[in-house]
């Protein structure tokens, strides 16, 4: 092979070398704009459901509140009943069970 065609051989593996690595480069520029808005999406979704959280545990701990209150007013009015011998319906008072 003469000094023209090795020439120009290095010339086209060249060229073709810088039109991959410009290619290589362009997709993982637009992989990490991709990446970066799902990480935003994703921060953003953990955001609300972390806030959602926190207002779900407020309400059931506002419930669980008001249902022992209202498991005491219902104990005070079935001793009233008993101390009237007065048979309640149920004769037996449920036991509380662990919902945790």
């Amino acid at each position: 092979m003469d000094a023209g065609t090795i020439t120009a051989i290095v010339g086209a593996f060249t060229a073709l070398g810088a039109g991959a690595w410009k290619l290589i480069d362009r997709a993982d520029k637009k992989r990490e704009r991709r990446e970066v808005k799902v990480e935003e999406l994703l921060k953003a979704r953990v955001a609300a459901l972390e806030a959602e959280k926190a207002g779900i545990t407020s309400e059931n701990g506002a419930l669980r509140r008001y249902c022992s209150r209202v498991k005491s007013a219902a104990g005070k009015w079935r001793e009233q009943l008993v101390a009237n011998h007065i048979d309640p319906v149920p004769a037996e008072w449920p036991e509380e069970e662990a919902h945790e």
